[in-house]
C-alpha cells in the first residue's frame, strides 16, 4: 500500500507540473466536461511545443536548401526533367521510375504539388500505383467520387477535408442518363455522383465523427471541425441552425467586429429588404436590381469599398444580369456570381439578390430543397448581410424561413426605391433581429 500511495504521489505531482506548464492545453477534468472549451484548445500544443515544431520545420528547410546547394548539377536535371513532365513534352512511354525521379526532385524542393483532378492525369499519369506519398482533397464536398479515383489510387494515403452541407458537386449529366448508366452497370446508387460526394464516401469509412439531420435521413460526418472563426451574427446563427443541429462553435473574434463597426459607424445591420415579385423578367427582377444599386450606393457613402463587397444569386440567369450591371465595380474588386462561381471567396459584406420568376415556384422550391446553397451564400460574410427579395414567398420555404427569422425587415417603395422607414436610406443602423 505505501508503495503504491508513493507512485500515486508522484503521478499527482507530474499532473500538477504538467497543468501549470499547459494551462488550457492539458486535457484535464474541464477539457472532458466543457465542450466549448475543448474544441476551441488542442490539447498538448502549448506555445513552447509549437515554437519547437517549428523551429524543427525550419531546420528542415535549411537542410534541404543545403543539399541543393552541395548537389547543383544533379538538382538542376532533376528539375528540368520534373518541368518536362509537368508540361507535358515527355514521351507517352516515359518509364515510371525515371518520372518518380524527376517527380522526387521536385518535391525535394518544393514538397506540395497543387492541381485539379482534370490535371492530374496529365501531371501524375506516368505514375504508378502508391508512386507518391499523401493526397490531400480540399473542397472535397462538392468533389465527384469518381474525380479522385486516379489521384487517390497514385498515392499511399489521404486526407479528405471538406463539408457535405456547402456546396455540392455540379454534374453535367441528366439525372435520367445517370440513372440510366447506374442500372446498364449495375452499380448501387450511393455512387451516384449526382447524390454523395468524395467528402461523404470518406466520412462513411471514417469512424469517429456525429450524426447531423440530413434530408435523406441522419448524415455521418467524419471528424467534425465544429469551430467557426468567420462570420459574425446572426450569419453564424443562420447557417449553425439550418444546417448544424446547433453543433457549431462560434469563435469568431469579437474584436473584429467592433472594429469593422467602429470603421462603418453609418452602416445598417443586416436585413431583408423586402421586394415583392412584380414585373419578373424571368428569374430576374428589376426592382431588386434597383434596390441594388441603391445599397451600393449607401455603402459606398459609408466607406465600404467594391472589393469588401460579394453579391450572390441562386439563379445563373440573375448573375449573369447583375455582372452586366456591375461592370465598373468589377474592374474596382466586386465579385457577383451565384455562389458556385464565388466558391472560396468571403467579404466583409455579402449581399444575396434572391430573384426567382413568381410563375414557376418550382425554381424557388429547388432553391430550398437542401441547406447548402443558403449555407454557402450565407457563410461568406464576414459581418454584414443584406438580402433582397420578396421576404413572404421566400420565407415560406424551408431553410428561408429561419434566415427571415434572424433579419430585420425592410419594406422598399417601388416609387421611390427607399426603405419603407427611411433608416437604411439614410444610412441611419437599423440594426438586427
Amino acid at each position: 500500500v505505501a508503495t503504491a500511495e508513493a507512485e500515486l504521489a508522484a503521478v499527482r505531482a507530474a499532473l500538477a507540473e504538467a497543468v501549470a506548464e499547459l494551462g488550457d492545453h492539458f486535457p484535464g477534468e474541464r477539457w472532458h466536461a466543457d465542450r466549448e472549451h475543448r474544441e476551441r484548445v488542442a490539447p498538448w500544443t502549448d506555445p513552447d511545443w509549437n515554437e519547437a515544431r517549428t523551429e524543427l520545420f525550419l531546420a528542415a528547410l535549411a537542410l534541404h536548401r543545403e543539399f541543393l546547394r552541395c548537389a547543383p548539377d544533379p538538382v538542376r536535371q532533376g528539375l528540368r526533367a520534373a518541368m518536362d513532365v509537368v508540361s507535358g513534352v515527355v514521351p507517352r512511354d516515359l518509364p515510371a521510375d525515371a518520372a518518380l525521379a524527376a517527380w522526387q526532385v521536385y518535391f525535394l524542393v518544393a514538397p506540395v504539388a497543387v492541381t485539379t483532378f482534370a490535371g492530374a492525369g496529365t501531371l501524375f499519369g506516368h505514375l504508378g500505383a502508391e508512386a507518391l506519398g499523401r493526397l490531400v482533397v480540399e473542397d472535397a464536398g462538392q468533389v465527384t467520387p469518381q474525380s479522385v479515383v486516379g489521384a487517390l489510387w497514385r498515392c499511399r494515403r489521404a486526407v479528405v477535408v471538406g463539408d457535405p452541407l456547402q456546396l455540392e458537386p455540379v454534374v453535367a449529366l441528366p439525372p435520367r442518363a445517370e440513372r440510366a448508366v447506374r442500372r446498364d452497370h449495375g452499380v448501387d446508387g450511393r455512387w451516384s455522383p449526382g447524390r454523395t460526394s468524395a467528402q461523404r464516401l470518406a466520412d462513411g469509412l471514417t469512424v469517429l465523427g456525429t450524426r447531423l439531420p440530413g434530408e435523406d435521413g441522419p448524415l455521418w460526418v467524419g471528424c467534425p471541425l465544429t469551430v467557426h472563426r468567420r462570420c459574425d451574427h446572426p450569419m453564424f446563427d443562420v447557417v449553425n441552425a439550418i444546417a448544424y443541429d446547433g453543433l457549431l462553435i462560434n469563435a469568431t473574434a469579437p474584436g473584429a467586429a467592433a472594429a469593422f463597426d467602429e470603421r462603418h459607424p453609418r452602416l445598417p445591420g443586416s436585413t431583408w429588404f423586402d421586394v415583392p415579385s412584380a414585373d419578373a423578367q424571368g428569374h430576374w427582377i428589376p426592382e431588386e436590381g434597383r434596390r441594388l444599386n441603391h445599397l451600393l450606393g449607401l455603402l459606398s457613402e459609408t466607406g465600404v469599398g467594391p472589393a469588401d463587397i460579394l453579391v450572390l444569386a441562386p439563379f445563373r440567369d440573375v448573375a449573369w444580369r447583375l455582372r452586366q450591371r456591375l461592370p465598373d465595380a468589377r474592374r474596382a474588386g466586386l465579385v457577383a456570381g451565384t455562389p458556385h462561381t464565388a466558391r472560396r471567396r468571403q467579404a466583409d459584406v455579402v449581399i444575396l439578390v434572391l430573384g426567382g420568376d413568381p410563375s414557376r415556384p418550382a425554381a424557388r422550391n429547388w432553391v430550398a430543397a437542401r441547406p447548402n446553397l443558403l449555407t454557402s451564400a450565407v457563410s461568406r460574410a464576414r459581418h454584414r448581410l443584406y438580402v433582397i427579395g420578396d421576404r413572404r414567398s421566400w420565407s415560406r420555404r424551408r431553410y428561408f424561413a429561419e434566415l427571415s427569422e434572424h433579419l430585420a425587415r425592410r419594406p422598399v417603395d417601388s416609387a421611390t426605391n427607399r426603405s419603407g422607414d427611411g433608416a437604411a436610406a439614410s444610412g441611419r443602423p437599423a440594426g438586427t433581429a
